[in-house]
């Protein structure tokens, strides 16, 4: 028995972003330049200078006549000085004094300078950062497949400035090569499908003008052969026209899609000794109804020609996410996967037992191909996975209808 191969997920840590990081930065100098400042005053004011503070009860009174001093009372010298400083006035008397007031407002003002470097930095940051939006934004967008967009950032030449020049000629290429890639899929298989038919009249042809058993089997299996050739290019020409297709969605249940798939594979389900069990619930997404019924057909026939010998089952579910997201999820049995081998089976002419060797095996290797591909179009999400008893576990999931 194959060993199962798990993989713990990455450890997420939370990270501020990159604007609060710069603000807090910003602020964090600013901050510093005041306090090193601020403390080399604090220190030049302590030790320095010399003071000769006069206390101000020392000075006297006011005459209350020219030429007329009037001393005051040794018990009342206090209260007159205290009552001749106004009272929004800071009365200091002593070195010491000075040098605690110097250092509150020191104080003060690197909390002020603290506050302002933080709202400075936070409005500079984003707006140094703006452009990489919309690089993210491009960035978003191409990974759904349109890349034919542009970012064509203006501005000063700098690296964010360089690095969209380099993202849009990045989309450019990959634009040039998808096209290229999706033309040659498309005319290949259109070129391939004249003579597959043309060899299959001939065959149908040779077939009927044998009498010799031996040599009506062997027509027989040319036959079978040549029209595997023809379905494998009619699915190769099925995958290039989603993918260069640009259809409408329109409001599909997946329930009533799923209904009338499995109705119509029921006598290939019971052929092959599969049972098929249905568990329906509404689930509603904005899809193309002929590109959602091809994703149906090509799960349950996968579910259903790759299952075990005998007494196999498919389970197909239908419902509706509690986020509104309409989801399908298709398990059958089998053999045991391997999780790499899993990962591997959304690309072309790929199986579970890997790249196809042979043309007696089932099905052409492009059936969830042709599924990812139907997923992307509808910015979907396609999630492969191993059962532990065997088989595979296929769950599809589209953004809710809006």
């Amino acid at each position: 028995m194959p060993s199962q191969t798990t993989t713990e997920p990455p450890t997420r840590r939370y990270r501020a972003t990159v604007r609060t990081r710069l603000a807090l930065t910003y602020s964090a100098l600013l901050t510093g330049a005041g306090l090193v400042m601020l403390t080399i005053v604090y220190l030049v004011m302590r030790f320095v200078p010399t003071y000769a503070l006069v206390p101000s009860d020392s000075f006297p009174a006011e005459p209350s006549e020219p030429g007329i001093a009037t001393p005051l009372p040794e018990s009342t010298e206090g209260a007159a000085a205290a009552s001749t400083t106004p009272a929004s006035e800071i009365l200091i008397t002593s070195t010491e004094q000075m040098l605690n007031l110097l250092l509150i407002v020191s104080i003060a003002v690197l909390i002020v300078l603290a506050v302002v470097g933080i709202a400075v930095g936070w409005a500079v940051a984003g707006r140094m950062l703006k452009p990489l939006q919309y690089i993210n934004g491009a960035a978003r967008r191409a990974a759904h497949g349109d890349l034919a967009q542009r970012i064509r950032l203006e501005g000063p030449r700098d690296e964010i400035s360089e690095l969209a020049m380099n993202f849009d000629d990045m989309l450019a290429q990959l634009e040039r090569s998808f096209a290229a890639s999706k033309r040659f899929a498309s005319n290949a298989s259109h070129e391939l499908l004249t003579p597959l038919a043309t060899t299959r009249a001939m065959l149908d042809v040779a077939i009927a003008q044998r009498d010799d058993a031996t040599e009506r089997a062997l027509f027989g299996r040319l036959r079978a052969m040549n029209e595997r050739s023809i379905e494998t290019a009619e699915a190769l020409l099925g995958l290039a026209q989603i993918e260069a297709s640009t259809v409408a969605g329109e409001r599909i249940d997946l329930a009533r899609v799923v209904a009338e798939v499995a109705e119509f594979c029921t006598d290939e389900a019971a052929e092959a000794g599969v049972t098929m069990t249905l568990d329906l619930q509404p689930a509603h997404f904005d899809g193309e109804p002929v590109l959602a019924r091809q994703l149906v057909s090509n799960l349950v026939q996968n579910g259903i020609r790759h299952n075990a010998a005998s007494d196999g089952f498919l389970s197909i579910i239908t419902r509706t996410a509690t986020d509104g997201s309409a989801l399908i999820e298709v398990k059958n049995s089998g053999e045991i996967l391997e999780a790499d081998a899993v990962t591997a089976l959304a690309e072309p002419f790929t199986r579970a037992a890997g790249r196809r060797s042979t043309t007696s095996a089932k099905g052409h290797g492009l059936g969830l191909s042709i599924v990812s591909a139907i997923v992307t179009r509808f910015h979907g999400i396609l999630k492969l996975a191993a059962r532990p008893g065997g088989g595979l576990r296929v769950v599809v999931t589209f953004p809710s209808a809006g």
